[in-house]
This record gives structure tokens, sequence and C-alpha cells, in this order.
């Protein structure tokens, strides 16, 4: 027969179990509700942080749209302190990023290509496979042709990452190329450049005329 425990007894376990075990109770019960209640908190400053990141970045795009005519020196200084905040201030989100395409399209803007290059370089070596990317290393290699430094930008070019960026992968290699004086397979670059162009509806006059001006020229 099995010998049951008196209510008496069960009240002595209870407490003696009480004893030896509400103390970590307590602590897990404490540790769970802090992990949830900072849970919810570290999820409300992430919406916070990507919503003031957010403004800082159309506030900078809202500025650099504007014709460069417009842009005094007070202009520019402004929207490199955008650029920078987003790349210092809000760095766990991906308006970091594009406060370092900012950063390196000002310098090559003001001819400091060296700064440039290396800040797309550094974007390069931390971003991962997708349009941030892609967009640096075509702006990279755009940058290298300015500076002559033509075997480097071809070797960036060389292998299109997207079908979305053949175009700038492909009208840089014909640059690369042009420079080189190898103007026949320069106007086949500008022509694929043109063909996958108007594959995603994209008009490109100026592209159009450097193909055009190597045909003139009978280097087709």
């Amino acid at each position: 027969m099995t010998e049951l425990r008196t209510d008496e007894e069960q009240a002595e376990a209870l407490k003696k179990w009480w004893a030896d075990n509400g103390a970590g109770v307590v602590t897990t019960i404490a540790v769970v509700a802090a992990g949830w209640f900072g849970w919810g908190a570290w999820q409300n400053n992430q919406q916070q942080t990507g919503e003031a990141a957010s403004a800082v970045y159309s506030q900078l795009v809202e500025l650099s749209a504007k014709p460069a005519e417009s842009q005094d020196a007070a202009a520019k200084a402004e929207m490199q302190a955008l650029a920078e905040q987003l790349k210092s201030d809000y760095s766990s989100t991906s308006y970091a990023d594009f406060g370092s395409l900012f950063i390196a399209r000002f310098a090559a803007e003001a001819g400091d290509y060296d700064s440039a290059v290396a800040e797309l370089n550094a974007l390069i070596a931390s971003a991962d496979k997708g349009p941030i990317k892609y967009t640096a290393q075509a702006r990279l290699a755009a940058i290298l042709v300015q500076q002559e430094k033509l075997d480097e930008a071809l070797a960036i070019v060389t292998n299109i990452p997207d079908p979305a960026y053949a175009p700038q992968f492909e009208e840089t290699r014909g640059d690369a190329l042009f420079l080189k004086g190898d103007k026949a397979a320069a106007r086949e670059a500008y022509l694929r450049a043109l063909g996958a162009a108007q594959e995603l509806g994209i008009n490109n006059p100026a592209l159009q005329r450097k193909a055009d001006s190597l045909a003139i020229a009978g280097d087709a």
C-alpha cells in the first residue's frame, strides 16, 4: 500500500524545498523578467535608432539632389557632416554604408580621389554581397579610371555581380579600354552597356554618344 504523506508532512517538505531553492527561483524569475523587458527595450531602441538614421539620410538625399550650382560651401559642409553622422552615430544600421558612399562621392567631386578610393575599399571589404557592395565597386572602378589606373579598374569590372549593374560595369570597362587605346573593344563594351540598360528600361544618351563616336571614327 502506498504510503501517503499527511498535510503536515507536505507542508514541511514544501518549507524545506523553499528554504533550499526559493532564492534561486526568485533570481530565475527576476532574470527572465529582466531579459524580457530588456529585449523589449532593445527593440524599441533599435526602432528609434532606425527612424533617426532614416531622417538624417532623407535630409542628406534632399540636399544632394539640389543642382550643383546652388550648393555653396555651407551646403557642402552640411552634407559632409550628415554623411559622417550616418557613419559614426548609426554604425549599427545600413544607413552607415550609405554615409560611406556619400563621403566617397563628395571626396571624388572635390578631386580627392585617394580619399574616395580608401573609403570605397573599406566599404567593399566590410559590406555583404548586395547593392551596397556592388555600387561601391562600380564607383571605385570609375574613380580608378579617372586616376588612369586602368588595369585595376578592369580587374573590378571583369565579373558583373548582378545584371542590374551591367550598364555601369560595362561602361566603365569601355572607358578603361578606350584610354588603353583599344577602341574596338571599348565600343563593344559600350554596346553591351547600352543593351543592358535598355533591358532595364534605362535611357543613357551619354553612353550612346560614346558608342556612336567610335563608330563614326571608323574604329568599330
